[in-house]
């Protein structure tokens, strides 16, 4: 998951209005400002469309069919997961007790009718400054200030919703541990900067063969985590192999031309609706089981660890 890209990525708005011609008319003007708009008639599609799809800006009406603008408002802002949506109301002209409604129920800002689509534009430009100034206080806070990676609280984080998902939806995913191979005599022999420098490559090696769903986490040192979203366990030790060829061909040649050659020794565990690693904590610990045993093995490996029928791992092995 690139953390990086969700500060640059286009504002996404998305409009409620029942009025048809309203709607096409407000569509219009603010995709003409260059934002991406979605577009809906009822507070119901609205809130299942905000389930399914992530929105920085929520411009309703108030009448907008069974669950009213300021009710989908309050819905969002009640949500962890829907609380930083920016939501802008439009009001009707001389309708204060609308208005004060509005901001009770968590409202951002609001617009009175008839709309002033210059106003309304401005408006929205001012939301986008405030929506990409948090999304960069957010990245900031969710990744490792050295490498770019998620730091370990957030990757825990994705852990858990990923797991959440997984028993919502019955499908898999996997996670791989991976520990650099004698990092310390790295430290030890061409410098504590010379180390940094194999953390940063390892970081963007590792990025570059992760999709977009995927997260890479620094958990501490030169120990790292990948979630594979998505992924069944065979699957998923393709992409732990690509990894570690990836690293293997690396070798980061220093000023003084030395050549620090870097490897990688990787625990791999998946986890299943019914599987023994029930929990993002029993999953991390049986990915880290496996990667010791890709250690003692040799390093420079991947171990996936496998469910037997009586609930006993079973290690395999490979490199």
């Amino acid at each position: 998951m690139d953390t990086e890209h969700t500060a640059t990525s286009p504002i996404t708005v998305l409009i409620c209005e029942s009025s048809a011609v309203q709607l096409r008319i407000l569509k219009q003007a603010v995709q003409e400002a260059g934002f991406e708009v979605h577009a809906t008639q009822s507070a119901e599609d609205a809130l299942s469309l905000l389930r399914l799809m992530p929105i920085d800006i929520f411009l309703t009406g108030i009448e907008v069919g069974g669950v009213t603008g300021l009710e989908a408002c309050w819905s969002l802002k009640s949500n962890t997961e829907t609380e930083s949506i920016y939501t802008i109301v439009i009001t009707a002209s001389g309708e204060e007790r609308r208005l004060e409604e509005s901001l009770d129920a968590g409202a951002d800002d609001f617009i009175r009718k008839p709309v002033n689509m210059t106003e309304l534009r401005a408006r929205l430009r001012a939301a986008s400054r405030l929506i990409r100034m948090q999304k960069q206080f957010r990245r900031l806070a969710e990744t490792d200030a050295l490498t770019g990676a998620a730091n370990r609280r957030s990757f825990m984080s994705y852990l858990d919703m990923q797991m959440t998902q997984a028993r919502r939806t019955a499908q898999p995913f996997s996670v791989a541990m991976l520990d650099l191979d004698h990092f310390k005599s790295i430290n030890d022999t061409h410098g504590h900067a010379a180390g940094d420098t194999v953390l940063i490559e390892t970081v963007k090696s590792i990025q570059a063969q992760l999709r977009d769903r995927d997260m890479l986490g620094r958990l501490g040192g030169e120990e790292f985590a990948v979630i594979f979203h998505n992924a069944e366990l065979d699957d998923a030790y393709g992409a732990t192999e690509r990894l570690r060829l990836a690293l293997q061909n690396l070798n980061i040649t220093q000023d003084s031309g030395k050549v620090i050659p870097v490897t990688a020794s990787l625990g791999l565990a998946e986890s299943l609706p019914d599987a023994d690693f029930d929990t993002p904590e029993a999953l991390l610990q049986a990915a880290d089981d496996a990667l010791y045993e890709a250690k003692s093995g040799g390093r420079n490996r991947v171990v996936m660890a496998q469910r037997s029928d009586n609930s006993i791992d079973r290690l395999h092995r490979y490199g």
